[in-house]
């Protein structure tokens, strides 16, 4: 699969990058310092940041955890020395019948994470798990293995979810998805958030919970490290992730808010940006359970990717940050912005299109999914009572509303191939939304194709019309809007051949720890009828 160039035009290959980053603390991709590696004897619990899978297959999926007995430190409490890792797997939860071992490097170069590529164990069944380093163990977690290609599965049951600023609230919802026992999370982004400590919200409210105070704004690697070292420290965060694999991707605040491409909305110049893009997405490969194809070559990460459920599903993770154009209209909400209808604005690039384009030509499954980060349908925000009065349509430009060429392009993919019953999975908005596409959204008559389905956020905070008439307002501006919710929590999708069902899961206090999750709605998908039931 060829890489894309950068969009900046500036000619910063890899060596010429990493040559520059040495010093700046990015050569977690370089070899690491030599000599074998240190017996280790733990003084505290180095598996404090919990453990992970990921990226499953039919035939394994990765392994993941990070050494760091003091997390929050700039080295996580390590020394400079390699570490042997032991991973064990078993078939049973109480590690009683060990099918295999395997050892694994952690070096100070990638912060001590190592990601182990288990390959060789059956289709469709759980695998269980635990690391080992030193005399320290860590717990045990559930994986999972894909059907394989040609095999029909009754059922696949995932959530998609993301969007988990720490600040905003507890993660109850990650308890939630924990006990479900899915076959994997799709987590669309937002991960982390790079902002500064801060004791109120925008409002002047007290946040729920605070960073320490000595957390900047994120620019170096050590600040997104130690960024996440306070994430994935969660309890309830670390539980989902010993509960089956992810699927990992990125949206902005991974890196710094609505960045594109080579840019950011600071108008920091290319050269500076990708310095810091290259650090962020260093840190995001250290704590993600993502395989080697996925290491950073500077600033740049091969993140797209498919997954194929037997004939049930063909799921592709697209990437909208690394190869789309620059907001239009200077980014924000904007009504007539005609740069928006550019032919040459892009989401995706020119490569990934064409990834994506012939993924769809060869699907012969029954659902064909594009997971993503932001919001792929038309849709005007008039009604939200901090919306300007507009006389035509109110626009987010870091969407796909700011690119109507690229969406275009989409959906004439999708138009050639025909695949069966197309489903967009969405999150960045911080509400829950359930979209009707049709093939042209210009025109309210057009044939249905398919479906959107937006997944609230966890914890980061976001709010809807005030009012009845506000609501009304924005339904009626919006006829393929067919549900709308902004209370905190995620979407669990339980899928068959004939059927798809969408829980709108939602928690209705977030300020504290174990308050109950329950389902607000419950959306519908046919197979072979585009579109909601009931709609």
């Amino acid at each position: 699969m060829s890489r894309q160039p950068l969009r900046s035009g500036l000619s910063l290959d890899r060596r010429t990058l990493l040559r520059g980053a040495i010093g700046a603390g990015l050569a977690g991709t370089l070899p690491s310092i030599s000599g074998a590696a240190a017996r280790t004897s733990f003084k505290s619990d180095p598996f404090t940041l919990g453990i992970a899978s990921g990226d499953p297959a039919p035939d394994g999926f990765v392994l993941w955890t990070r050494l760091a007995p003091e997390p929050l430190e700039a080295r996580g409490g390590m020394t400079a020395h390699p570490v042997e890792v032991t991973v064990e797997i078993a078939h049973d939860p109480a590690m009683s019948r060990i099918l295999r071992t395997d050892k694994a490097i952690a070096h100070l170069e990638l912060a001590h994470s190592v990601h182990v590529e288990v390959e060789g164990l059956s289709p469709a069944r759980d695998y269980f798990y635990r690391f080992r380093a030193g005399d320290a163990e860590s717990p045990i977690g559930r994986a999972r293995t894909l059907p394989p290609p040609d095999a029909t599965p009754a059922q696949l049951r995932f959530v998609a979810a993301g969007c988990q600023r720490w600040e905003g609230g507890y993660y109850t919802a990650w308890r939630a998805i924990a006990d479900d026992q899915l076959d994997f999370v799709f987590h669309y982004g937002d991960y982390i958030y790079e902002y500064a400590f801060a004791a109120r919200d925008k409002d002047d409210r007290p946040n729920p919970r605070t960073m320490p105070p000595d957390f900047p704004a994120c620019f170096t690697l050590t600040d997104y490290r130690r960024r996440y070292a306070l994430y994935k420290g969660d309890p309830d965060l670390q539980a989902a992730h010993a509960s089956c694999p992810f699927l990992s991707s990125f949206d902005d605040h991974e890196i710094a808010n609505n960045w594109a491409s080579d840019s950011d909305p600071k108008q920091t110049p290319a050269a500076a940006f990708l310095f810091r893009r290259a650090m962020a997405l260093q840190a995001w490969y250290e704590h993600m359970p993502v395989r080697r194809a996925l290491i950073p070559r500077g600033p740049d990460v091969l993140a797209y990717r498919g997954f194929r459920i037997g004939t049930l599903a063909d799921i592709a993770v697209l990437d909208t940050r690394q190869y789309r154009s620059r907001q239009p209209c200077g980014d924000g909400f904007r009504a007539h912005c005609d740069d928006v209808d550019a032919a040459d604005r892009t989401m995706l690039g020119a490569a990934q299109e064409r990834w994506l384009a012939e993924r769809l030509k060869r699907s012969k499954t029954v659902w064909q999914v594009l997971a993503q980060q932001v919001l792929f349908a038309q849709f005007d925000w008039r009604g939200f009572p901090w919306a300007k009065q507009t006389d035509g349509p109110l626009l987010d430009m870091d969407t796909w509303n700011g690119a109507d060429a690229a969406r275009d392009r989409v959906m004439a993919m999708l138009a050639e191939a025909n695949p069966s019953n197309p489903v967009v999975l969405t999150g960045d908005l911080h509400r829950a939304l359930a979209f009707e596409l049709r093939r042209d959204w210009r025109d309210p008559n057009s044939p249905r194709i398919g479906v959107e389905f937006v997944s609230s956020s966890i914890s980061s905070p976001g709010d809807g019309p005030a009012t009845g008439d506000n609501l009304a307002t924005m339904y009626k501006n919006n006829p393929n809007l067919k549900f709308f919710s902004d209370q905190r929590g995620y979407t669990r999708h339980e899928v068959t051949r004939s059927r798809w069902q969408a829980d709108v899961r939602v928690v209705d206090d977030i300020t504290a720890r174990g308050q109950p999750v329950r389902t607000a709605r419950t959306l519908l998908v046919e197979a072979g009828r585009p579109g909601l039931l009931g709609n």
